[in-house]
């Protein structure tokens, strides 16, 4: 997560879409750059309006340029899953190692609060901000340097960064698993199909 008051920006952090490698390229150019999952990193817009109502002394609500990225939902969730097959997990709740995708599909859907729905994350229920950009992550090459001209901050280097290995592929799961996606992640992919743009 990162917000900027002197370019005017927040970055709202998905999880397993590019969060770690923005947050490098934009950190710097960031008042507030939090960067560990426990202090907020990914936060949904809706608590990071709660956290920072006081921004509005500095720049007015409406002048922020609010931006993330997305990801289609099968790919995202294969990058979870194989994120979490990494040793740094073996023992942990959240490991992956060896379990089958169906299980982590079906079993973990309303237990783990990564898994909630993408477009749950751009929603500022507080009414203060409004997303003015979602990225495709498929997308995220061409579309990072529109975003950073708009901030006013030219070429940037995207470097990516905390990279899922490739465990599970598309090819790998099971139809029922698809349609499963299809269905508990309708919302996601009616915003990839209607982002907000530049």
């Amino acid at each position: 997560m990162l917000l900027s008051l002197s370019h005017k920006f927040i970055f709202v952090a998905n999880i397993k879409a590019a969060s770690s490698s923005i947050e490098a390229a934009l950190g710097p150019h960031a008042e507030i750059a939090i960067s560990k999952t426990q202090f907020g990193k990914h936060d949904p817009l809706s608590v990071i309006s709660g956290k920072f109502p006081w921004v509005r002394k500095f720049v007015p609500y409406e002048e922020f340029f609010v931006f993330g990225v997305i990801r289609e939902p099968v790919d995202w969730l294969l990058s979870l899953y194989n994120f979490h097959t990494k040793p740094g997990f073996d023992g942990k709740q959240h490991s992956t190692k060896d379990v089958p995708f169906s299980h982590f599909l079906k079993h973990d859907f309303e237990k783990r609060w990564q898994m909630r729905p993408q477009s749950l994350r751009f929603r500022d229920e507080n009414e203060r901000f409004r997303v003015d950009h979602i990225v495709d992550y498929a997308m995220l090459d061409s579309e990072f340097p529109d975003i950073c001209e708009r901030i006013g901050l030219g070429w940037i280097p995207l470097n990516r960064r905390n990279v899922s290995p490739q465990v599970l592929s598309r090819n790998d799961l099971a139809e029922a698993d698809m349609e499963f996606i299809r269905d508990k992640y309708a919302a996601d992919y009616d915003l990839l199909a209607n982002r907000p743009r530049l």
